[in-house]
């Protein structure tokens, strides 16, 4: 059955290259590995591509490649062949590409394990970098669905996998990005990636792909749109159903692991997969309303600080007990406090520039020739703090590495005229928030402003860390959002440092090349011509050029940036790659010590400023 289903994909993908029929619009890629290098089996990632692979051809897919690991391997070079083809074809308007398998999450980037991994560290998909590629393939909609096991890298050998891409490089840019819409087993911030990949894989079941398909079976009216004759279910309506069902289902099973999934659509109600097939029966009947999860709370305390990141109009269907219960549970609310008490710490710095760190004392303090720094340890746990004073003599900003107690560290932009905020957890640095330091004249604009400024920082930052500060919104929606948050980050005579970071990855998710360059270059004229790594990075000013050349500090500080570093073509040395193979999975750069060390050794040149 498996080389049958094999050969008619191949025959199907052939055709379209010798236009033996009629070009296709719908296609998809169907992946299931149950068996990655030595790790431990999983029991459903097979059947469960199979499933989709079946359900896609019902849906009309052609072709649907099937890459299911029995008894042969399935290999990188098979998933971008194929991929390649389609997007070549100029014909496809809807691309699926499904995988099922174990996944690991490193540096807040999730990693589809193949056949040959870990020990081929190439033989892996790099899903961040694949949906980045994917924005430029010009074709109009590209879904990805994971049930992946998003486990922490538990070993060397699986920080080390860095996966392949598996969509080909535009050769132009195409006049509109793509829509890619997300639907991801689990939040990458959550919780529940963290264990390792042994015990995720005893307790993975398939849950998210039999929840993903029962959808089209058991959907409610509210999930339903005319097309044609048909009734369809649009990817847009699918979020509520999965964050409610998936959790259920999940615990039914028994399965140990927290699932919680996230879904991110664009491409807006009139896109969809599939139809509706009645089963005769529905399971539950879902409400209307939306569903109480970490997405819908941000959205909500996002909006209340009047930073919308969602289509106007939008409200939470939910009950006000139901989101205090989510933020309570989910840690929302212990992320929220933690950065709020970390900002007042810093009013206890008086220098021009320099860092507070709330939640761990500091080691030592790395800087370039030139700069000097000096800090100051106080508290005892459970709430250790520091001091760091930087003396930048005459410099706008420079690189600095700070070392925690523990071994730790990150390295940050010192940047004249502004103290950062760190926040330190268990996890590591899961915020920094800039703010004028006592001494700038902005000091007294951010006085008039600061419960306002201190709560949105606060809001934005535990957004960010459970994977849900982002634009989630159709075309005609996003640039009015985009316009919106370009308002509400404009604070103290410019752009809030903290804040434009946060928006120029939000902007970069979404799609919006035009916003994410003004950011970028709004924030460089704020900073006295300072072009900071991440947002240089992302408005495509790096391309081809050495990492940290003329860009402060000279590594990404965000960690989703180092999974960029290829895809937006940064050359990096061996110090700056063995630092990402010593990253902690935390919002910000946190560096295992052998990590500080590479950082030490790269900061020794004379090209780091």
């Amino acid at each position: 059955m498996r080389r049958r289903s094999l050969v008619l994909g191949a025959a199907s993908v052939a055709a379209i290259r010798g236009h033996a029929q009629p070009s296709p619009t719908r296609a998809a890629v169907v992946i299931g590995v149950d068996r990655a290098g030595d790790l431990r089996p999983l029991r459903a990632a097979a059947r469960g591509a199979r499933n989709v692979a079946a359900w896609l051809r019902g849906e009309g897919f052609d072709p649907v490649v099937e890459l299911v690991d029995d008894p042969e391997p399935v290999t990188v070079a098979q998933v971008f062949a194929a991929v390649r083809l389609l997007v070549d074809s100029g014909t496809i308007k809807q691309l699926v590409i499904y995988f099922a398998g174990h996944g690991f999450i490193n540096g807040y980037s999730e990693h589809w394990m193949l056949s040959g991994a870990p020990d081929n560290p190439n033989e892996a998909v790099s899903l961040i970098e694949s949906i980045s590629l994917a924005r430029q393939s010009g074709i109009p909609n590209v879904v990805f669905i994971s049930d992946a096991c998003r486990s922490r890298s538990d070993s060397l050998r699986t920080e080390r996998v860095r996966g392949s891409l598996i969509f080909p490089n535009a050769r132009s840019a195409p006049p509109v990005p793509s829509d890619v819409d997300q639907f991801l087993a689990t939040l990458v911030g959550d919780p529940s990636w963290e264990v390792p990949v042994e015990q995720s894989a005893s307790a993975y079941e398939g849950v998210y792909t039999a929840t993903f398909l029962d959808a089209y079976r058991n959907a409610s009216a509210d999930m339903l749109r005319p097309m044609g004759d048909l009734m369809v279910v649009p990817n847009a309506k699918l979020k509520d159903f999965l964050a409610r069902e998936v959790p259920l289902r999940a615990a039914q099973a028994s399965i140990t692991l927290k699932q919680r999934p996230e879904t991110q659509v664009v491409s807006g109600e009139l896109t969809y997969i599939g139809k509706f097939l009645p089963a005769g029966h529905r399971s539950r009947g879902l409400a209307a309303q939306s569903v109480a999860d970490i997405q819908t709370l941000a959205r909500a305390r996002l909006d209340m600080t009047g930073l919308k990141v969602f289509a106007t109009g939008w409200r939470p269907q939910v009950d006000t007990a139901g989101l205090s219960r989510v933020g309570r549970e989910s840690g929302f609310d212990a992320a929220t406090r933690n950065v709020a008490n970390a900002r007042g710490f810093s009013d206890k710095l008086s220098a021009r520039c320099g860092f507070s760190i709330f939640g761990a004392h500091v080691q030592r303090v790395i800087a370039p020739a030139g700069v000097i720094a000096e800090f100051v340890n106080s508290g005892d746990p459970p709430r250790p703090c520091a001091l760091i004073e930087v003396q930048l003599l005459h410099r706008p900003a420079a690189s600095v590495c700070i070392q925690f107690s523990n071994g730790d560290g990150s390295v940050l932009a010192a940047l004249d005229g502004f103290v950062g905020s760190i926040t330190v957890d268990e996890a590591g640095v899961n915020n920094v928030s800039y703010v004028p330091a006592r001494s700038s004249p902005l000091y007294r604009s951010y006085e008039s402003e600061r419960k306002r400024l201190d709560e949105l920082h606060a809001v934005v930052a535990a957004s960010a860390r459970f994977g849900a500060f982002r634009i989630e919104a159709p075309k005609n929606s996003r640039e009015s959002i985009a316009r919106n948050m370009a308002d509400r980050i404009r604070m103290l005579k410019g752009i809030d440092p903290t804040l434009g970071l946060y928006a120029a990855y939000a902007y970069f998710d979404a799609g919006l090349p035009g916003q994410l360059r003004s950011v970028n270059d709004a924030m460089r004229s704020n900073l006295s011509g300072i072009k900071l790594f991440d947002t240089a990075m992302l408005a495509g000013e790096l391309q081809g050029r050495d990492a940290g050349q003329d860009t402060l500090p000279f590594v990404p500080m965000l960690s989703q940036g180092w999974s960029l570093l290829r895809v937006k073509g940064v050359r990096v040395s061996e110090e700056l790659a063995a630092m990402r193979d010593n990253m902690r999975n935390a919002l910000w750069l946190t560096l295992r010590r052998e990590g500080v060390e590479f950082a030490a050794r790269a900061m020794s040149s004379d090209q780091i400023r």
